[in-house]
Formats: C-alpha cells, structure tokens, sequence
C-alpha cells in the first residue's frame, strides 16, 4: 500500500527580530522562505472554453479564472500549470485553437505541455501560436527526425516567492503527432525526464514538476523510475482521484479534463525549501464558483461570434437547399405521431425533451455544429433535420429519437428501445451523473407529473440567480 501523506502544515509566519546596541540601527532578519507551495493545474482543457449547457455546469475559463484568483490573493505562494490538450478534438477549429492559447495566457500558466490534439493543425501552426500568445509551451522528448533537437525548449525554472521552481514536460510515444507525424519523432520519455530533472537540479531547482502528457500509466511509471521530481499533474484520459496518489517520491495530482476540476497540491517545505510532505486535492468548478467577469464576457462573446457565423453559413446551404430531394423514408415530427398517439404526445409536451431546441437559443448555441445533434431530430441523416427555417417541425427532442423515423413505423423501432439510446447523447460532459433507471422514470408515458421540465426550469432560475 501507498504511505500515507502527510497533511500539510501550517505556514509559519516569521517574527522579526530587532537587535538593539548602543547607536546601532535596529536591524530585521531576513524574511523566512514560504512554508509550503501550491502547484495548481489543469489538462486536456479539448476546446471547452465553457460548460456544456444541458446539465450542472462545471468548469469553463471563468471558473478557473476565479479559483486560481482565490488562491493568488491568499498570499500563499503558488504556481500554475498546464498539462496540455487545449487543442479541440475537430478539424477545422483553427479559430478556437487559436483563441483558448491566447485566452489560456490571460490565467498566467509557469508552463504548459503538449498532447497530441495540440499538433493537430501541424507544428508550424503551434510554434507561431505559442509565440503570438506568449505560452510558456514545454516538451523534453519532441524532437525534429532530421536534427534530433527538441521542437520546444524542454525545462523552465521560475522562482516564487524565493523558491526555485522546476518544471518540465513529456509526451507519450504511443501518440499520433498528426500533420508532422513524418517530421518529428517522440524520444524515449524516461530518458528525456532524467535529463531534465537533472538539468534542473544543476541549475538550483528546489521543486520540480512534471507535466506529464502520458496517460496514467506512462506517468506513475516516470514517477517510480525517476528520482528527483516532487510533482506530476497527469493528462491523456487520466480519471479523476480526488486524493490523487504519492509515486516514488512524488505526489501525483489527477485531476480530469475539460477544466471541469483543478488540481491542488500543496508541498511542505523545509527550511531550505525543498519539499518534505505534501497533500493532493482535486477541487470541482461547479455552479458555487462564481465566474470570473473579464474572462466571462470575453468567452460569450467568441463563443457568440462562432454560433452567429455558423447561423450565416446555415442560411447559405439553405439558399441553395433542394426539399424535392429528400427521400421517401424521412422523420415526420411529433404533430404526424400526435394524429394517433395523443395522449403520448401531450404527456412528452410536459419534459425537458420538449425543451431541447429552446434551451440552445436560450445559450445562444442554436447554431452551433456541436450543440445541436442531440436538441433535434435526425442531425445529418437523409430526411432529417436541416435548419429551423426548413425543418421546423424536427426541432426538439421528439418521438422519433427514441423510437426511430416515422415512415419506418411498421418495422418496430420501440422493441429496440434501450439504455444505449439514451446514452447517444446522455453520456459525458452532456450528462455526467447520467442514471438510465431514474431518468427514464421521468420521461416514461406513464409519467404524467411534469417532473422533467420543473427541474430544467429550477436549475436554470438557480443558475441565473448565481450570475
């Protein structure tokens, strides 16, 4: 079993102390070093610059805007860090790419990793972004095929409040490194770690850190092969433990993605300033984390702006849209169900299915690509939903969602309903605490209370009361 860590100390606040003799001037000693740093970190941020609207919202750049302020005004020293994975998981999102780097640099990152969605507009698109926003971008084992040297500088040393900080950053071999895949190549990472850390240590590093882009494993396993590094904030599809692990002689902080949590760990330090214990804490961004107003208002907007382009270019295909081409076997929208399924018509009119298409225009989000699927009927498939201009009658979450086009009636759509079709758009950031038995009890026919759609409107007038 793991050793149990030790809870932090208190901070120890010197007391100067005056010597006085004859007409010698009173004289303070030299103000003691911190008692403690605070490594705090995000990963994997994956294009989120702000919680998915359709349940509790958590995380967002507003969120941890305020928490890293919260710790900062304490006075406690502390630094913050990035794993990498800011990048989206789609093509063709350059603008976002572009924007989270330089919206990421407003929350002042010591540094920050690279994951293999950050290479995915090619490493010339990275290299210049990383320049115009000023990230302090680290990779120890990224490195031209051709020259073998490192694409980004591999350590960087930061001193805070008169600690000497370390840190330094490894990507996993296994990865696609995307366009530069032919280009670039990924050294072995326990080789890279040991030449940093002792590097660092040359260079009078009291604390190092790593940013460890290499999935839980390749991680724990660094830290057990590696001496000398006292933290690791892990990313790549690393779950989420709130009292993270102690590795070796370092202290693992796990703390998701999506910025939906930021990882806390707090190094004791001795009189030299070098770490002897520590605590690790993942702290949940929900609802009770106010948003931090700059950086609020500077999201909305972008994420305004894109929905707005987006609604221009839906009203260009639209132009040209041909309806005669439609097939013959299409969705045909609640009113042609409601003709012989009345009773079930009106009972769904009382949930929150009833409320899809109202809740994207409500966060502005009505025309964004990776919004919409799951607020109407038959996204992208032949005879489906196309624009609330020429399909009006497919918005919402309606009959054929659940129980399969309409003009395929005869085949028995509802012998195959199941927990997988609600988990098409119930799983992860959409739904996290996704429970099929629960949820289904309130949508169900039979269910006729209103439940579903009084606990959207409760949740919403909570979270408008926050802001």
């Amino acid at each position: 079993m793991p050793r149990p860590i030790p809870r932090p100390l208190p901070l120890l606040l010197a007391l100067p102390l005056a010597f006085l003799g004859g007409s010698r001037a009173t004289q303070a000693e030299a103000p003691a070093r911190p008692g403690a740093l605070i490594v705090l970190s995000t990963t994997d941020l994956k294009g989120r610059t702000s919680p998915c609207g359709c349940h509790t919202p958590k995380g967002g750049f507003a969120r941890i805007g305020t928490a890293l302020d919260s710790v900062r005004a304490a006075g406690r020293p502390a630094v913050y860090v990035d794993a990498g994975g800011s990048f989206p998981e789609t093509d063709g999102r350059g603008d976002l790419a572009e924007f989270m780097f330089h919206t990421l640099r407003r929350l002042e990152p010591a540094a920050v990793g690279v994951g293999p969605r950050d290479l995915r507009h090619g490493v010339a698109f990275l290299r210049s972004l990383a320049d115009a926003s000023g990230i302090p971008l680290l990779c120890a084992n990224l490195v031209e095929r051709a020259s073998g040297r490192t694409i980004f500088p591999p350590t960087r040393l930061v001193e805070v409040r008169g600690v000497r900080v370390g840190l330094f950053a490894l990507l996993g071999e296994r990865f696609d490194l995307g366009p530069a895949r032919d280009s670039l190549q990924v050294t072995d990472p326990e080789s890279a770690a040991h030449a940093a850390v002792a590097s660092l240590r040359s260079r009078g590093a009291q604390v190092v850190v790593l940013l460890a882009h290499l999935g839980r494993v390749g991680a724990e396993d660094i830290a057990t092969a590696v001496p000398g590094i006292d933290a690791v904030v892990l990313g790549h599809d690393v779950p989420v433990f709130e009292r993270g692990r102690r590795v070796g002689g370092a202290l693992l902080s796990y703390a998701g993605e999506m910025g939906q949590q930021l990882g806390v760990v707090t190094l004791t330090l001795d009189a030299a300033g070098r770490p002897e214990g520590g605590d690790i804490e993942v702290r949940s961004l929900g609802p009770e984390v106010r948003q931090e107003p700059a950086l609020l208002a500077r999201v909305k907007a972008f994420e305004d702006a894109y929905n707005e382009r987006m609604r221009t270019l839906q009203l260009a295909v639209q132009a040209g849209a041909d309806l005669e081409s439609d097939p013959v076997d299409r969705f045909v929208g609640a009113h042609v169900c409601a003709r012989c399924h009345t009773r079930e018509t009106e009972q769904w009119r009382t949930t929150a299915h009833a409320l899809a298409w109202e809740t994207l225009v409500r966060e502005k989000k009505d025309a964004t690509p990776e919004c919409i699927p799951c607020h109407v009927v038959g996204y992208e498939e032949p005879g489906g939903f196309r624009s609330p201009a020429l399909t009006p009658h497919l918005v919402d979450v309606q009959c054929e969602n659940c129980h399969g086009m309409g003009t395929r009636h005869e085949e028995g759509w509802l012998a195959s309903l199941g927990e997988a079709t609600c988990v098409r758009c119930h799983q992860g950031e959409h739904d996290p605490e996704f429970d099929y038995a629960v949820r289904l009890a309130l949508v169900t026919h039979g269910n006729t209370s209103g439940e579903s759609i009084r606990t959207v409107k409760a949740r919403r007038a909570a979270n408008a009361a926050k802001h």
